[in-house]
């Protein structure tokens, strides 16, 4: 009875104690031993593969030294980050598996089971070669990037059930087999890659499994970063007393605990507090990186930049703050996948906001320099395919959404193209406006701001968009015009000219007025228009001297007028008339209206000066009576 006792208790404390000790177990790993003979696919050893590999050892003690030196070697490796340079590329072990999938393929149409066999084992061999020498270098960079207890414990854990899924119980009975047939190159084979597939195993899960059950070997402890986290929180504050059986109730009828709640306030008023205070130190910040060289408009520049990055970055806190409340908040995994993927666009949506916010405020600080220093280049073009910029950034968001969904692309884009002529047919008038939009731009035929007038409407052009144009009345109306329509139309375009407004009149002085006076005011009027300053002539206007043959007249093209024409023109019903006709230099209406005013006051002066008279409209009637004509008017 005592002895029982005695053995109850030393597998109660003894055995947990070896089993979670630091030292290396002392049971020798039992690995098969095969003859040397070459294999059919070389693959050159790596450090690791000529630790596992070694030659087994007849004698125990001498096979646990070679395993703990194994151990060591590993230890050593991961520590000095070694590797990282050491260990082969993915690429070389996908080559060799693309090459044995193939040589398969072949043998499966000849019927060769032992040769698939064969290489099917191989296959397994390299891949599990691959995923252990990959989970080395996972470990060194984890331990780079400061990463937690769980990430290491995770990435071991994964290669275990990798190496324990394929079972190599399924190939035990061929082994045996055909270990018999040594004459046979194809069975050796196999026997050969048998034997390596089975000591690779078990030597890749001692060493995993050591590395799991001893990690501090391979990382100190850091209370920080394996322990301090938000759940760490919650518990602290679900574990005060008096809180505790609150928290309780809370998790049973609301599902959520009262330190959940507290956390998920701490996390929504500290990204508050952040957008108050430490937003604009952020925005000026980031302005500042773009900033290289001191400017004079660097205050204008800076204001633009934050301004188009303070919201994307004031909403993607808040983004990330509704976030890590869903993940304290919502404990179903599935729930939690559904909507990942829409915060994640949300993420995309933000970043192409932010993006097109710096294009379009760098467009308003850069756009008029740009105007100014070529001549060609129009607003409306820039706006224009600053509307195309906006569009195609909007496009990348639906397709990321589609891609977080899990919706096949490349498919949507194949039913596209197959029905490509039903939606071209559908979108007939929308394609129509788009490229007549394009002709519009092209042919410049009118410009944003620009006076135009056809039989329809009479306006001032506002802008000019994708699918319509929309133009402002004179009595303050809009109208919005599809871009097909105004294109064919016949448009009068009142701003297209540079220099010339014309002024038109006719001036009637009375029949009594002796003609001499009338020619001298026909003079001075004349005279008074060639030194008018704002009245466009040869004196002040030059027109550059045109080419023996051109195909446009630069003036004609431009809109430069400066003709003078001042002549007694008719002998009208109760007036003579003196033709005026002129040009202001300015074609703006408020300034054109001003120089008329100008020039009305200064011909009303003229005509008092030649000792004229303004006609009016007046009838003389001549009657007949007693053989005497009298007059009356």
């Amino acid at each position: 009875m005592f002895q029982k006792i005695l053995l109850k208790i030393f597998f109660i404390l003894i055995i947990p104690i070896l089993l979670f000790s630091d030292n290396i177990p002392t049971t020798p790993i039992k690995l098969l031993i095969k003859e040397v003979t070459p294999t059919t696919v070389a693959v050159e050893p790596t450090p690791v593969e000529e630790s596992i590999n070694a030659p087994i050892a007849q004698k125990i003690e001498d096979q646990i030294a070679a395993q703990t030196q194994l151990i060591n070697d590993v230890i050593d490796n991961i520590n000095n980050e070694s590797y990282l340079t050491s260990l082969p590329d993915k690429t070389y072990y996908e080559n060799e598996i693309l090459f044995l999938n193939n040589r398969i393929n072949a043998n499966n149409i000849q019927n060769n089971s032992i040769a698939i066999k064969r290489d099917e084992l191989r296959v397994a061999y390299l891949k599990e070669k691959s995923a252990y020498e990959t989970t080395l270098k996972d470990i060194i960079i984890g331990k780079q990037e400061f990463r937690n207890k769980k990430y290491f414990e995770d990435t071991l854990l994964d290669n275990i059930r990798l190496i324990q899924n394929f079972k190599l119980d399924d190939y035990t009975l061929i082994y045996e087999s055909e270990s018999k047939n040594s004459t046979n190159k194809v069975s050796s084979d196999f026997v050969n890659n048998y034997i390596d597939l089975y000591n690779q195993k078990h030597t890749q899960l001692f060493v995993l499994q050591y590395l799991y059950t001893n990690m501090q070997k391979i990382r100190t402890s850091n209370f920080f970063i394996d322990e301090f986290n938000l759940k760490y929180m919650i518990n602290k504050i679900d574990n005060i007393r008096g809180i505790s059986f609150l928290s309780s109730l809370t998790s049973y009828h609301l599902n959520f605990s009262i330190g959940e709640a507290v956390v998920v306030l701490f996390i929504i008023l500290f990204f508050r507090l952040i957008n108050k205070y430490v937003i604009a130190l952020i925005a000026n910040f980031i302005s500042r990186i773009f900033i290289k060289e001191e400017t004079a408009d660097e205050e204008s520049v800076i204001f633009y930049l934050k301004d188009a990055i303070n919201s994307p970055l004031i909403y993607s806190l808040y983004l990330l703050s509704i976030q890590l409340s869903l993940f304290i908040l919502i404990k179903d995994q599935t729930l939690l996948n559904h909507i990942i993927p829409w915060i994640n666009t949300m993420y995309m949506a933000l970043l192409t906001w932010a993006i097109y916010s710096i294009l379009n405020n760098s467009i308003t600080i850069y756009a008029q320099n740009l105007l100014e220093k070529y001549q060609n280049v129009r607003k409306e073009m820039i706006v224009f395919i600053l509307k195309i910029i906006k569009v195609l950034l909007i496009l990348v968001v639906i397709l990321f959404l589609f891609t977080q969904l899990g919706i096949d692309v490349k498919a949507i884009a194949a039913s596209l193209g197959v029905g490509g002529i039903a939606i071209a047919l559908a979108a007939k008038d929308t394609l129509a406006n788009f490229f007549a939009s394009l002709n519009i731009m092209t042919d410049n035929s009118f410009s944003q701001g620009d006076w135009i007038k056809t039989k329809d409407f009479e306006g001032t052009v506002v802008d000019i968009r994708m699918r319509t144009t929309r133009i402002r009345t004179f009595d303050n109306a809009m109208i919005t015009v599809p871009n097909s329509q105004i294109a064919n139309a016949h448009i009068l375009n009142w701003s297209k000219r540079v220099i010339g407004r014309r002024i038109k009149m006719s001036i009637g002085v009375s029949y009594e007025n002796k003609m001499k006076d009338i020619i001298n005011l026909k003079n001075d009027i004349f005279d008074m228009l060639l030194s008018h300053p704002k009245i466009a002539t040869n004196h002040n206007i030059n027109i550059s001297q045109t080419k023996a043959f051109e195909a446009i007249k630069r003036e004609d093209l431009y809109g430069i007028k400066n003709t003078l024409l001042v002549f007694i023109d008719e002998f009208d019903a109760s007036s003579i008339n003196i033709l005026v006709y002129c040009f202001s230099k300015s074609p703006v209406w408020e300034e054109w209206l001003d120089t008329k005013q100008d020039v009305m006051i200064g011909i009303a002066k003229l005509v008092e000066k030649n000792n004229c008279e303004f006609a009016y409209p007046t009838q003389t009637i001549f009657m007949k009576q007693d053989g005497k004509i009298e007059e009356n008017i």
